[in-house]
């Protein structure tokens, strides 16, 4: 399934709150994209102009995240004619001990940010089943 890179543009946001440099998170959405197999290796990223206007960030911002996905390979940049995935889709999902890690992880990094942000958990988990109930 490839993805045209205005829908692409449609889909990516910044949050400048997060405590996730804006980089970092532009290269997280792009690396995401690829695991889920939206993005399948020779589909165009949006141009570095493009996905600045539409994240309304710097273009040297989009550009310091084009280069780290260069130097990690998931993406190629060919001058003049763009930026182009790389990359294939993981091969072997990560294993369940792995998996656990990282909800783990993430949960306890999210749980933070909520209590810093005023939100208790209760809260954030009715959030959560409100988005994944109105999402079927």
């Amino acid at each position: 399934m490839n993805v045209a890179p205005d829908k692409l543009l449609d889909q990516w946001h910044v949050e400048y709150n997060s405590g996730i440099p804006v980089y970092r998170q532009i290269i997280n959405q792009a690396c995401a994209a690829v695991a889920a197999g939206a993005f399948q290796r020779g589909d165009q990223l949006p141009t570095i102009r493009a996905l600045s206007e539409h994240l309304n960030v710097n273009p040297n911002t989009v550009a310091k995240a084009y280069r780290e996905l260069e130097l990690r390979g998931i993406i190629v940049s060919e001058r003049g004619s763009g930026s182009f995935i790389q990359a294939d889709a993981p091969a072997g999902a990560p294993g369940v001990r792995e998996k656990k890690a990282t909800f783990k992880k993430l949960y306890h990094q999210l749980l933070a940010e909520a209590a810093s942000s005023g939100l208790t958990e209760s809260e954030l988990l009715r959030f959560i089943n409100e988005r994944n109930t109105s999402a079927l």
